[in-house]
């Protein structure tokens, strides 16, 4: 057996390398043991006592010298059904860790994002949609603060194939490029907007693209219900 086994079943680097050279041979002086594994004699007294309270080894006194000897192999399958028996306790632990954690994410419906690094995890949840994105108040801001990023994070929405449909202002027609599984409509208003609203699944994303920029995220049916009324009103509205 390769010791690098046994240290996937709890036994430490140097008691693997110890149990596995008694093994073969069959029994042994603490010198031995050390010459054999390169462990230094003083390590090895240590090892070979840890080995002794695992049921691995047994101490043996021939003419008041003392030897070593490993314990049957099968020793080996006692350990394996300890580890199995600790992991399926491990997994429940997960499971009610698991269980928990959703817990708390179903209440916690708004989180808060700030700096450039904040917004761009919520981009990143945007695009893990399974809907169609709507996005209202666009004036060219995203790619303006990501000018590397936009371009990867659109690769990945029409890789995905989530399609999405815009309301910008007048004022960047002609300077949006033109996406894949996009539609554009615009306002016949000219402003500058700092604040981009996208909507999708069960989500509200709010981005204030100003020099501290913030992002607000909401989960919250009743609100996307509200959020797509009035985005319809818009693209109504829009040419």
């Amino acid at each position: 057996m390769k010791p690098e086994l046994l240290q996937n079943l709890g036994l430490s680097k140097n008691e693997s390398k110890i149990y596995t050279a008694l093994v073969k041979l069959k029994i042994a002086s603490v010198n031995e043991i050390s010459r054999t594994t390169d462990v230094p004699r003083v390590n090895t007294y240590d090892v070979l006592e840890s080995l002794k309270a695992k049921g691995l080894v047994a101490s043996v006194t021939k003419s008041n010298k003392m030897y070593f000897e490993p314990a049957n192999p099968d020793r080996i399958m006692d350990l394996f059904e300890k580890k199995q028996r600790e992991m399926k306790e491990v997994k429940k632990q997960i499971e009610q860790l698991s269980a928990i954690f959703k817990e708390v994410s179903i209440k916690k419906e708004v989180g808060l994002y700030k700096g450039k690094l904040g917004l761009k995890t919520v981009l990143k949840d945007v695009l893990t949609s399974k809907t169609e994105i709507l996005n209202y108040g666009s004036s060219g801001m995203f790619p303006k603060f990501y000018p590397e990023y936009f371009n990867i994070w659109e690769a990945h929405r029409i890789k995905k194939k989530i399609s999405m449909r815009i309301v910008a202002s007048k004022s960047v027609k002609g300077k949006v490029p033109k996406k894949k599984l996009q539609t554009i409509k615009f306002l016949n208003l000219e402003f500058k907007n700092l604040t981009s609203t996208f909507i999708y699944d069960n989500k509200v994303a709010i981005f204030m693209w100003t020099e501290d920029p913030i992002a607000i995220l909401v989960e919250n049916k009743e609100l996307v219900v509200s959020y797509k009324n009035y985005f319809e009103v818009l693209w109504n509205l829009a040419k």
